[in-house]
């Protein structure tokens, strides 16, 4: 069996295409950018978690590569081609001859389309990491489901594996910060019990390597690309733990607004029916993403100059892994007074580290109808009995999540003193913490900042505002906000109250 050193040789050169080619190195593979095109040559390795050694292990890892990554970039996995020797140290592309290794041919995609290079540049913002999230919310609820899967059995090999290998850089990290890791991967585990066994039933053939450095812009729509193809384990996971891994690289990148609208902007996508059960299990997300900081930790460990970068993330590990911090809190106003843009703000400083769950009415209306967030209404779609029912799916999703210790924001009008009152004995039920905050401005400046909005998936017009003013909102014993004033005020004024200043 020829060596594959010459092939790399060969291949550095750009002997096939006449040009020299741009090369990147990873632990496995190597990568070659030449004009339009990308061609990966899988390293002749076996690293124990995966095994390239021989040309067939290499060809059959390309050939999966190629069927799991057409599912989210169907236009970028293009084909499978052999390298065959013609002779005297002479090779080809697909050409006549022995084969003596294979490459993927990929569309190649400008390398600032990253959105690693987004965030580094700091282009990241809501909108962008809201169309990732529904992104993959539709690639998890139309991929595999894996039936009768013992996840907390994979669960347990996850953590043993990570283990096993920080003990193994106990030089590195300290024996202190590993056995505390370990400690609270076993306390995580112990806690969660009950809902990694429920876990089992949504178990699916996922992406398995989901951070940002694997998501590019395809004509500015983030697209999923380079999953885990060498070994299924590591992709036969529930979606919660797949999205975990870009939770966890949001927050490492210290943007926890932007892990925080990832987390609901992926939920209030997901398949209606799958709500109740993502809530349920949002109880285990911090240990998901100590072990995803883990696996990072030992990973970046691994690599030449990576040892601050792993102490960073086992450090992570360690932060993301808190105790639950359930509460509940209600922003109500007329439309215009900026609740959800509140929402947002205050969703990410509460809770655990991927912050609070945040129910918007006006989003769930859109689901709930099976329309897209921003597509406009029907007046059908706002009688009381809509209204009532958006309003008992709010509550019951709230109580669902308070009940996973998770922190909840709800964010509706509010106009009628009896939800205001449901709102508070969702919380008392439960025996969480309760606060409702309750916006007001001139009506003059709500309709200048209706006339204003754009996308957004609120159908509140001037109309609908004039028609609000009429109502007979009964009794406001919840906190009153003046909205009137910038929103850093408004912000600031909330945090004041809430003491999360």
């Amino acid at each position: 069996m020829i060596s594959q050193r010459p092939v790399v040789e060969w291949l550095v050169r750009g002997a096939p295409w006449d040009r020299v080619p741009e090369v990147i190195e990873t632990h496995a593979a190597f990568v070659f950018l030449v004009g339009d095109r990308a061609y990966k040559l899988k390293k002749a390795v076996d690293l124990g978690y995966l095994d390239f050694s021989t040309p067939e292990r290499r060809r059959g890892a390309l050939e999966r590569e190629l069927i799991l990554n057409r599912r989210t970039a169907p236009a970028i996995y293009l084909r499978i081609v052999p390298v065959t020797h013609v002779g005297d140290g002479v090779f080809a592309l697909d050409g006549n001859g022995d084969v003596v290794d294979w490459l993927l041919e990929m569309q190649r995609f400008p390398s600032d389309a990253l959105l690693t290079g987004l965030a580094e540049r700091g282009q990241l913002d809501d909108a962008m990491v809201e169309r990732l999230a529904a992104h993959i919310a539709d690639f998890h609820d139309r991929a595999e489901v894996i039936a009768a899967y013992d996840w907390p059995a994979a669960v347990a090999r996850i953590a043993r594996e990570n283990a096993d290998d920080l003990r193994a850089q106990t030089e590195l990290f300290g024996a202190g910060a590993v056995a505390a890791a370990i400690a609270a991967q076993q306390a995580g585990m112990a806690a969660c019990a009950k809902t990694l066994e429920r876990q089992s039933a949504d178990v699916r053939h996922c992406h398995g390597d989901l951070h940002l450095g694997n998501v590019f812009l395809d004509r500015g729509r983030p697209t999923l690309f380079d999953c885990i193809e060498f070994d299924d384990f590591y992709a036969t996971i529930p979606p919660l733990y797949d999205l975990a891994f870009l939770l966890m690289d949001l927050l490492a990148r210290e943007a926890p607004r932007l892990a925080n609208r990832t987390l609901n902007a992926w939920f209030i996508h997901r398949e209606r029916g799958r709500w109740r059960d993502t809530l349920q299990s949002f109880a285990v997300l911090p240990l998901y993403l100590m072990l995803r900081a883990e696996i990072r930790a030992k990973t970046e460990g691994r690599r030449p100059g990576g040892n601050d970068a792993a102490r960073r993330y086992l450090a992570l590990a360690g932060k993301v892994a808190g105790p639950p911090r359930p509460r509940l809190i209600a922003i109500g106003g007329l439309s215009g007074t900026g609740k959800s843009s509140l929402a947002k703000e205050l969703a990410w400083r509460v809770g655990s580290a991927a912050g609070a769950v945040h129910l918007r009415s006006d989003e769930m209306r859109k689901r709930m109808a099976g329309v897209p967030l921003t597509e406009r209404l029907n007046a059908g779609a706002y009688t009381q009995d809509a209204s009532t029912r958006v309003y008992a799916e709010l509550f019951e999703l709230a109580d669902t999540a308070l009940k996973s210790g998770q922190a909840v924001v709800l964010d509706a009008v509010f106009a009628r003193e009896t939800e205001r009152s449901k709102a508070a004995a969702v919380a008392a039920d439960i025996g969480v913490a309760f606060n409702g905050l309750w916006l007001e401005a001139p009506a003059q400046i709500l309709e200048q900042r209706l006339a204003a909005r754009r996308h957004d998936p609120s159908d509140a017009d001037a109309v609908v505002l004039r028609r609000q003013l009429t109502y007979d909102l009964g009794r406001i014993d919840w906190h009153r906000v003046d909205v009137s004033g910038s929103a850093d005020e408004v912000v600031q004024a909330a945090q004041r109250y809430l003491s999360l200043d």
